[in-house]
């Protein structure tokens, strides 16, 4: 059995001495004894005593005596270097008075044994200290470990730290001084007890609350209450009334309820919980491994953006959707569309999430390769806000594929890592366009952000493309602490290095999406046209090769069109998919040359034009021009009618003979260009007819056709 010197050891149930710990001063083996000091005594001379060690031993194996620990005050575990001179001194001063008495074995063990001990009185004397100045240093150097630093004064516990005084007729703490002779300061008051109640029921009353006052209002509120009579008593006197003073009031406010306690009933249980709450756990201490989160949420972008077929028309600020995973701090999807957070924006941004990614970079001119961003994975659980989310169309088409996970309403810690996202996309990309709002710190007065707009949605999404895949391969101090894998295959904490590692050492929670399973469930559906021109939808015509093939548009030129089932891709006009047949997979078509000038669009060009025409159509269903001929038509036909029934007693007979005759008398009346005309036709019949006669050729004579009467 280990028996260290300055050990600590608990005793229960022995008559050898009372319950509690005792240390170890020194083993003396020449004496067959031990030596302990009681810890638990607090007298400031407190005795060692000696017992055998043979007792000590048997002790232990009955287990009255088991190994314990005594800790040290707080002001004795420093570091020496931020220790004032001062105590340093103090300290290194009351060590040398000691030094001698402490390493002589003999003075203890007699100290220890002996009722009366000459030697400690003739040692004080020696070294020019009280007796009893000297047992207190022992007992203080015996009690805190036998080392230099425990003759520490405790000055930290000076002026009783923490512990309410008693309040006397004299006023605590200092008095009221006057800045100059000149004025003589109001007497301090004294703040008892039944103040101290008065404090509490007003600071629960006015303070407290989630719309509380201020201190200084409740303050106030506090004197009308409590003290209006010693006011009005001290106005008509005309002296300062004797009542506490505000710095008096907010010194037993904070001593009467605590900071965490005025923080909780000053604020909401949400706002407590998103804004004040220690933030002492993580978001990914239970999801580290990639696939295991992804966090999806929607943001109204800080830039106003205008048409590409326009550039005079705002359409206002598009809705950005992030989906990000939470382990890796990868974004996995976007979409940046101008309809507000729906489930209609947000599938186009999961079917973007479960997809590859180099097909969707392309239609907007960035090119890359799929490993630049892999990421074409199913979670295990989607985390997402309890509005659109929620709905059945979101459940029927993601229920299958991985688990909804919804957060609190106005909690939108639950998906911090998300929301974070926006955040540095707003400072890096956003933040830097023209027509920027800069997340509304826009100063009164200053110039609309929207006569600044200059860019159309398709360059904001190029751009956060770019902010994207740079944000991928950005540094994350954080990540490094999060999974060894990057450090042992000496990696930067990326968010790319720590998919990919993660992903090659079989460390994941995802699943493969399968392409056409994402396209049938997750693109926006609706019903198209096949037509003698292609697939119609919104003004826009396509085609692919099995249509050519199978002469489709042919037959429907003949036989009228249809209606198919197809998803619209709302990030671009290059492409549909369309099932031709109701029991195959969805096709591929591709936009026809007739469309061309919504080539590398986005399909809110298409619907801005049918907006556009269809305003066009109501600011003018009817032109000027048309109702003043309409009017002029009928006041024309109105006279033809008069004079159609001053004609009507002429003969019909009579009105359609000589029609060739009258149409040159009526030439000649009403122009003169056709005269030569006429005199050249003259010249014409008047030629012989022996001379013409040459140039007549006889036809052949058909067969005569039966009437329907005659009989064959």
């Amino acid at each position: 059995m280990e028996l260290p010197r300055n050990s600590v050891w608990e005793l229960k149930g022995s008559d050898l001495a009372d319950d509690g710990l005792y240390r170890v001063l020194d083993i003396m083996s020449d004496v067959t004894s031990v030596i302990l000091f009681p810890l638990s005594n607090n007298s400031p001379t407190t005795r060692p005593f000696a017992i055998s060690i043979e007792a000590f031993i048997e002790h232990v194996k009955s287990q009255n005596f088991t190994k314990s620990v005594f800790s040290l005050p707080s002001f004795l575990l420093v570091a020496e270097e931020n220790i004032g001179k001062e105590h340093l001194s103090r300290r290194d001063k009351n060590y040398e008075l000691i030094e001698s008495i402490i390493s002589d074995r003999g003075f203890l063990f007699d100290y220890a044994t002996k009722k009366r001990v000459p030697h400690l009185a003739k040692y004080a004397e020696k070294v020019g200290i009280d007796r009893k100045a000297l047992s207190r240093l022992l007992t203080q150097f015996w009690r805190y470990g036998q080392d230099k630093m425990a003759l520490l004064p405790a000055y930290s516990k000076s002026g009783g730290l923490g512990k309410d005084r008693r309040p006397t007729d004299k006023p605590l703490g200092s008095p009221k001084k006057p800045r100059t002779v000149a004025v003589e300061r109001a007497v301090k008051f004294i703040v008892t007890d039944i103040d101290k109640n008065k404090f509490t029921k007003a600071l629960k009353k006015y303070y407290l609350k989630q719309t509380g006052l201020t201190l200084s209002k409740t303050y106030k509120n506090m004197l009308i209450d409590s003290y209006a009579d010693e006011v009005r008593l001290a106005n008509a006197y005309g002296k300062p009334p004797v009542v506490p003073t505000l710095k008096q009031f907010s010194y037993w406010s904070k001593k009467i309820f605590s900071k965490d306690e005025v923080i909780k009933n000053r604020t909401s249980e949400n706002d407590y919980l998103r804004n004040k709450r220690g933030l002492l756990g993580s978001v990914i201490q239970d999801s580290y491994l990639p696939g295991a989160h992804f966090e999806i949420d929607a943001t109204v972008a800080d830039v106003h953006v205008v048409s590409e077929l326009g550039s005079q028309y705002i359409l206002g600020r598009p809705t950005i959707y992030i989906v990000v995973d939470r382990a890796s701090r990868m974004i996995v999807g976007m979409h940046v569309s101008l309809f507000h957070a729906s489930w209609r924006a947000a599938r186009q941004a999961l079917s973007n999430c479960f997809l590859p990614k180099s097909r969707y970079c392309e239609e907007f001119g960035v090119n890359i390769d799929d490993s630049e961003w892999p990421c074409s994975h199913i979670p295990k659980e989607l985390v997402c806000d309890n509005g659109e989310m929620i709905g059945l169309q979101p459940k029927k088409a993601l229920n299958p594929m991985t688990k909804l996970s919804f957060t609190p309403p106005y909690r939108p810690d639950y998906k911090g890592v998300v929301e974070k996202r926006f955040d540095i996309l707003n400072k890096k990309v956003i933040h830097e366009f023209l027509g920027t709002t800069r997340g509304g710190n826009v100063i009164r007065g200053s110039r609309d952000p929207r006569k600044d707009a200059i860019h159309t949605l398709k360059e904001v999404t190029v751009e956060i493309i770019k902010g994207i895949l740079e944000h991928n391969k950005s540094i994350f101090s954080d990540l490094a602490f999060s999974s060894p894998l990057l450090v042992e295959n000496d990696l930067s904490p990326t968010p790319i290095n720590y998919w990919k590692i993660h992903l090659a050492k079989y460390k994941h929670e995802l699943q493969a999406a399968l392409p056409h399973d994402v396209i049938s469930r997750l693109l926006p559906p609706t019903q198209v046209s096949m037509t003698r021109n292609g697939i119609h939808y919104n003004g826009l015509y396509y085609s692919n090769k099995e249509i050519e093939e199978r002469n489709l548009a042919s037959i429907a030129r003949s036989s009228g069109q249809w209606k198919l089932e197809a998803r619209i891709d709302e990030n671009t006009t290059n492409y549909i998919y369309v099932k031709l047949d109701k029991n195959k997979n969805f096709e591929f078509c591709y936009l026809l040359p007739r469309s061309r000038m919504f080539k590398d669009k986005s399909m809110y060009e298409s619907e801005f034009i049918q907006d556009w025409l269809d305003s066009k159509k109501e600011l003018t269903p009817i032109s000027v021009t048309s109702i003043d001929d309409h009017q002029s038509r009928r006041h024309v036909t109105k006279n033809a009618k008069e004079r159609s029934n001053n004609a009507e007693k002429i003969a019909f007979s009579e009105k359609t003979k000589n029609v060739r005759q009258r149409r040159e008398d009526e030439l000649q009346a009403t122009t003169n260009v056709l005269q030569p005309k006429m005199q050249s036709n003259k010249n014409i019949d008047a030629t012989p007819l022996e001379n013409r006669s040459d140039k007549i050729v006889s036809l052949p004579v058909g067969r005569k056709r039966k009437t329907k009467g005659e009989s064959s």
